[in-house]
């Protein structure tokens, strides 16, 4: 089976410039369209004192423009490659967004690194990786 539409989770960590290199060569050997995702989590806060909204809008918003700015250096190194990606930011829980666009756009392979930039180095595979490889719709390819 070849695949035909392959979307890489891209956070700037290590382990997702390792995908992104795996993406961009298989896109090329496939002649795959290639889609490179960042997604930005939600402001998550335990029960501390009130938080004012302003704030939580403003920490959105760099989390946002940080992700712009990698998914722009992402996007050079592709067109350097040869590949003319597409690339979109989305906000939420980054294995259910990865899902929701591969679904959406009729990705066939979801290419993700084994861990990104989550909390405690998850144990073995990334929370995400994990949660693709269960429940994803499309193959998973994790690069390590």
């Amino acid at each position: 089976m070849a695949f035909k539409k392959l979307v890489v989770g891209y956070d700037g960590s290590e382990s997702s410039q390792k995908a992104l290199e795996k993406a961009i060569a298989l896109a090329k050997e496939l002649n795959a369209e290639l889609h490179i995702v960042g997604v930005v989590r939600p402001f998550e806060f335990a029960a501390i004192d009130y938080i004012p909204p302003e704030e939580i809008e403003e920490y959105e918003k760099e989390e946002i423009s940080k992700e712009e700015k990698y998914l722009s250096e992402a996007k050079k190194i592709a067109e350097e490659k040869g590949i003319e990606p597409f690339t979109k930011v989305m906000e939420g829980e980054p294995a259910e967004e990865l899902m929701s666009y591969a679904d959406e756009n009729g990705c066939d392979l979801i290419v993700v690194g084994h861990r990104g930039v989550g909390g405690f180095k998850r144990m073995l595979l990334g929370s995400t990786a994990n949660n693709l490889v269960k429940y994803a719709n499309q193959s998973v390819l994790v690069v390590k």
